[in-house]
């Protein structure tokens, strides 16, 4: 069990002990008493007669026993404080790993391990937890304070975009328990829960970068746009460079004034494939690079009906306005299909179902048309539809309708196995839905939904750390994806972690592989304007009585204290008693008349 001083002030006191000994040392005036002889005084000693002067130090009673209440009082001013055996303080410290805390690193590298260890010198054991603010795996260290945390921060990597960390800090609160300390590592100011010290290091910076890219066709040709923004509150200057491999196309400088935004457009060369937009680096350098891929849409094959009357026209039109779709004549992903009632056998898998009446005319449908709320309708406009009263494909419990007319659900999904179908269930050539725009758009709607299933090679500009579902082709294929990043080594994920993957958190460029069949190639870059941002960035500590918190949980204070205080005042008294019992010089001699 060790002690500590709670007042180390008090050990101002012992400037006590010389006090006591220089009053010992000074020497009492002499007191002359007249007296009519001196032969009765020659036995006694001589005492000095010089007034106040320093002679050799005599030991006696008295000065021991203020000396040892000197010490006694200094002890006691000092509060010892006695350390509890196999006391345990655990800190659980939440690293924002959001992207603008890699400026801020090097300031957690020095200040970080030397707080936590004034923090832990409070207890005889620390155990602390550094946690990740995404919660990506279980802590980054767990364990005593010491070399092992400095470790463990030089391989944290901050490259997030800006995120909740409260779920973090939950699960801090409990691994550090109701008496432990709570820490959250960030570079401003921020509102936390009860219970979290905030520990922020961050500093301000200028800072210009890339905000965002995209890709257009424009003219028949494909142009790509980056806008640049200047964060800061001075103008900037930066050289800006476009290439492709090892081959520069185009560079310059260019400024840009406080707070202000510019647009760099090109076109992407006919038959390149990528490019890389560069800005020269500066403090934050995540948004000075920016890859530029040709997007490539997943291509979805639709088969239309056979020739049977005059709709098929329509239907060819119909697809051909969606994109990434392409028309064949067999073994397509999405057949479009006619139902018939004399052969009402429909396709298992995927497909669009329509209906075509032979008869030449119906009664129009009638009734309230109404629109449920799902996705596929949601903001169209289906009230103007008007059809006939044609055959229709028979309703069953589980399918899912989107539009009615009266009590007949003229638009509606359908399930089979795990692939949809939609089906407009009146005749297209018998009525004016060729002319809403609904129909094209809950069609095209619904094939991005396909599309996002069907396992097809795409490429994609996406922006960093976003998710990126990816749909992975059924057995027999090979269950494990493969991610390749250029200039990293490569990792895999089983497939059913498909719907779990995301970009980057780094610019670059990034393919999914699935045995020899490539997924997925997308390139990201970093447009989280708020982690660009670091006028607001700081430094406040809010460590104000953390260590006096931590002594007190695991301090107590010394049980004798009432023994020592009862000690030094029987010392006093008994002082005062001893020096009160010494002969006067008259009791010495009393044979010498009284003094007067």
């Amino acid at each position: 069990m060790g002690v500590m001083l709670g007042q180390p002030w008090g050990l101002l006191a012992l400037l006590g002990l010389p006090a006591v000994l220089a009053i010992h040392l000074l020497q009492r005036r002499a007191v002359v008493i007249p007296v009519s002889t001196l032969f009765l005084l020659e036995s006694l000693p001589r005492e000095s007669d010089a007034g106040r002067r320093v002679e050799r130090l005599r030991g006696s009673l008295p000065l021991g026993l203020q000396l040892l209440g000197v010490l006694i009082l200094t002890w006691l001013l000092t509060d010892p404080q006695w350390l509890e055996k196999n006391s345990v303080q655990r800190i659980a410290v939440v690293l924002d790993s959001s992207a603008s805390m890699s400026v801020a690193k090097p300031v957690v590298l020095t200040d970080l391990p030397r707080d936590l260890a004034q923090l832990a010198s409070a207890t005889t054991q620390s155990e602390v937890y550094l946690l990740d603010s995404r919660q990506t795996g279980g802590p980054l260290y767990h364990g005593p304070e010491g070399e092992g945390i400095l470790a463990a921060l030089e391989a944290w990597r901050p490259a997030g975009g800006t995120h909740d960390p409260t779920p973090a800090l939950r699960l801090a609160r409990n691994l550090a328990g109701r008496d432990g300390l709570v820490l959250y590592v960030t570079d401003a100011a921020a509102d936390l829960p009860p219970g979290v010290r905030l520990y922020a290091c961050g500093r301000p910076v200028e800072n210009a970068g890339i905000a965002g890219v995209t890709v257009e066709e424009t003219s028949g040709q494909l142009e790509w746009r980056a806008t640049l923004r200047n964060y800061g509150n001075t103008a900037q200057t930066r050289q800006w460079q476009v290439s492709a491999g090892n081959a520069v196309l185009s560079s310059g400088n260019l400024t840009l004034p406080p707070g202000g935004l510019q647009q760099q457009r090109g076109v992407l060369p006919s038959g390149m494939d990528e490019l890389t937009l560069t800005l020269s680096p500066d403090a934050f350098p995540m948004d000075d690079l920016a890859p530029v891929l040709r997007p490539k849409l997943k291509e979805v094959t639709v088969s239309l009906p056979a020739a049977a009357g005059p709709a098929d026209p329509l239907y060819e039109a119909l697809f051909a306005s969606l994109p990434g779709v392409r028309i064949t004549t067999g073994g397509a992903a999405v057949p479009v299909v006619t139902y018939d009632p004399l052969n009402p056998q429909l396709p298992a898998g995927a497909a669009v179902i329509f209906v075509r009446d032979p008869k030449p005319s119906a009664p129009v449908l009638s009734g309230t048309l109404l629109v449920e709320k799902h996705p596929l309708t949601e903001g169209l406009g289906w009230q103007g539809l008007v059809c006939q009263g044609s055959m229709k494909v028979p309703l069953r419990p589980e399918d899912q309708p989107l539009v009615w007319i009266g009590d007949r659900a003229v638009v509606f999904l359908r399930t089979t196995g795990d692939r949809p179908q939609l089906c407009f269930n009146f005749d297209l050539n018998k009525s004016n839905a060729r002319r809403l725009p609904a129909l094209v758009l809950t069609l095209h709607r619904w094939m991005e939904d396909y599309r996002r299933q069907w396992p097809a090679e795409e490429w994609t500009l996406t922006e960093c750390s976003q998710a990126l579902p990816v749909a992975v082709q059924p057995a027999p294929a090979p269950p494990v994806l493969t991610l390749r990043t250029v200039g990293q080594p490569d990792s895999s994920r089983p497939v059913r972690e498909a719907g779990l993957l995301r970009a980057p958190d780094l610019p670059g460029v990034l393919e999914v592989w699935q045995g020899s069949t490539r997924l997925l190639r997308t390139a990201s870059h970093f447009a989280d304007v708020r982690e660009a941002d670091f006028t607001g960035k700081g430094t406040q500590k809010d460590l104000s009585g953390a260590t006096a918190a931590v002594t007190r949980q695991h301090r107590r204070d010394d049980p004798a204290w009432r023994g020592w205080l009862l000690a030094l005042l029987g010392l006093m008294g008994f002082s005062w008693w001893w020096l009160g019992r010494l002969p006067s010089p008259a009791d010495r001699n009393p044979l010498s008349p009284t003094p007067r």
